[in-house]
């Protein structure tokens, strides 16, 4: 009985916990082209591209603006996994990822600015 209980918690765990889809990569380069010490994008992080939940939580699930134009350029299948099409770590896939962060950075934002404008300034890009 023990052990039946140990399972389902073991199983219970691994049903609850999400897997970290972070791509290494994506942020390598971006905190090249963008990222300036001591800046609000510095500072955000993870929150460049990603957003809060509806409880207000830190989430990777959800992208902000500047992050959904950056989905429309790079796929994470492109650079992980049995099937990349690119070796992030290879001069190839860093012209790959940084020609995306710059197309999506060329972007408008919801106030008309080029994102670039936003980044280069340091600012975190709206929710």
């Amino acid at each position: 009985m023990k052990k039946f209980c140990a399972l389902i918690v073991c199983l219970a765990v691994l049903a609850s916990s999400t897997p970290a889809w972070a791509v290494p990569a994506f942020n390598d380069v971006f905190k090249k082209l963008y990222v300036k010490d001591g800046t609000p994008l510095a500072e955000a992080k993870c929150n460049a591209c990603h957003g809060k939940n509806a409880e207000g939580k830190d989430d990777k699930k959800v992208r902000n603006e500047f992050g959904k134009a950056v989905a429309k350029y790079l796929k994470k299948g492109d650079f992980t996994g049995d099937s990349k099409k690119f070796d992030p770590k290879s001069p190839e896939g860093e012209k790959a990822l940084t020609e995306g962060l710059e197309k999506a950075a060329a972007e408008k934002s919801s106030d008309g600015k080029p994102f670039a404008d936003l980044l280069k300034a340091g600012q975190v890009p709206k929710q």
